[in-house]
């Protein structure tokens, strides 16, 4: 006698693999998409802590070589209240010139106008000059990712002795930093405001 076993053997049917599939694409896509948004905060995260120490990095440059020298005046004013270049002569004998500028246009020597000398920079977007030696074209001393905004300079005491004032300047800057300039998302404004005593004496 022979026994005949039937074998009921059934597979996914069409509807059960679309949705299978549809499914597994959704989580695939939520997925790429968190990994990627990770990537990209972790690149302006990056970006945005390079700009800073280059901000920090300028500043510190700058207010070590203003201590440090002397004959400070803003640019044809000599004191100020509200100037938007100052001038000083370091401690090797170079003058200096620290001042704004703005937009893409051509670097000016000698003058509080001027542009910032780069195609990465919009017509609304400042940097930080530095003018070496009067003569030399001034140099940028600040990335593209940084925005100054302001920057304005209050000097005191720059006549010379024996006025018995002892020359200090106050540098105020206000800017932003982001890693996506000029869009507005993820910048973070700053407000930096210092005082510097010149160190030779001048009493």
């Amino acid at each position: 006698m022979k026994l005949l076993l039937s074998k009921n053997s059934k597979g996914f049917t069409l509807v059960e693999m679309i949705v299978s599939l549809g499914l597994f694409t959704i989580v695939l896509f939520i997925a790429t998409s968190a990994f990627l948004s990770v990537i990209n905060a972790d690149r302006k995260s990056r970006a945005t802590r390079i700009a800073t120490d280059n901000l920090n990095l300028a500043l510190e440059d700058m207010m070590r070589k203003i201590k440090t020298g002397y004959a400070y005046g803003c640019v044809g004013a000599g004191d100020c209240a509200s100037g938007t270049a100052f001038s000083f002569t370091s401690q090797n004998g170079v003058n200096f010139i620290y001042k704004r500028g703005v937009g893409s246009g051509a670097i000016v020597s000698g003058t509080a106008s001027s542009g910032c000398g780069s195609t990465f920079y919009t017509s609304t977007q400042g940097c930080l000059l530095r003018e070496e030696g009067g003569t030399t074209v001034p140099m940028i001393a600040t990335s593209p990712e940084i925005d100054i905004k302001s920057l304005k300079f209050a000097v005191s005491g720059s006549a010379v002795f024996p006025d018995r004032s002892q020359p200090v300047v106050v540098v105020t800057i206000d800017g932003s930093i982001g890693a996506d300039l000029p869009n507005t998302a993820g910048k973070s404004a700053f407000s930096i405001q210092t005082v510097v005593t010149q160190r030779p004496y001048d009493m």
